[in-house]
């Protein structure tokens, strides 16, 4: 028996039909987009010569103007925009990540520090997004022969938390902004909200200044390759 649909039904159905094949189309827009970021995004792709430990869902990566020998990026296989959008089940899996990579960085290199500019607000006009989409990819820097960076200090204007280790913020911080977030070498974790202009590389110039380099905060200036030769050979 054939059902005669009435025509309201009908049209509603076909509404429904080109609501879902715009969708659909709206869809496939944002996939090309985000492949496009994706081929171009040196952490989706990394050098393969200068990865030198992975787990299932993270990588580690020697960077480019380090400020320390071994200065390592740690960074998720997804093309998401920072640690605290990682979904909750890789969590575990990138503290474990980071200590082991930690630890054999300080093993050769000495007492390590890690931080992480999430969601950096410059990262989201256009050109940033075409000719460097790594910026609003998740990593974190581990910056070797450091043992502590004050975010209260070089930036009494902000407002930070601290937690136990980032389970704990990834768990409770609901703030969909961009941060910073900071690891010393004593375990101490703090983050904070960025609520106002911030520059880009914030971080490296804190870590730049307190070695007394602060020309290395650019790391474009002084990509020194033959440091991350140098220390691509120690880690074997």
């Amino acid at each position: 028996m054939v059902q005669i649909m009435p025509l309201l039904s009908f049209r509603r159905y076909a509404k429904m039909l080109r609501e879902e094949e715009d969708m659909r189309a709206s869809n496939t827009r944002r996939g090309m987009r985000q492949q496009s970021q994706s081929a171009n995004c040196f952490l989706c792709s990394p050098e393969p010569e200068w990865t030198w430990a992975e787990s299932p869902n993270f990588r580690a990566v020697l960077g480019l103007g380090p400020i320390g020998l071994g200065y390592t990026l740690i960074a998720a296989r997804t093309h998401v925009p920072s640690m605290l959008d990682l979904d909750g089940g890789v969590v575990a899996e990138l503290q474990a990540f980071t200590a082991t990579v930690r630890a054999r960085l300080e093993n050769l290199f000495g007492p390590t520090v890690m931080t992480e500019h999430g969601r950096v607000a410059a990262c989201v006009s256009s050109g940033a997004r075409r000719h460097e989409p790594h910026c609003l990819h998740a990593h974190r820097l581990v910056f070797t022969g450091r043992t502590r960076v004050d975010l209260l200090k070089f930036a009494p204007f902000m407002r930070i938390r601290s937690f136990t280790d980032f389970p704990e913020a990834h768990r409770s911080v609901k703030w969909v902004g961009q941060y910073l977030y900071t690891e010393n070498a004593d375990g101490e974790c703090s983050l904070g909200f960025v609520e106002g202009p911030l520059p880009r590389q914030f971080l490296r110039a804190v870590i730049a200044r307190q070695a007394g380099r602060p020309e290395l905060a650019d790391w474009r200036s002084r990509p020194a390759i033959k440091e991350v030769w140098a220390a691509r050979a120690a880690l074997g």
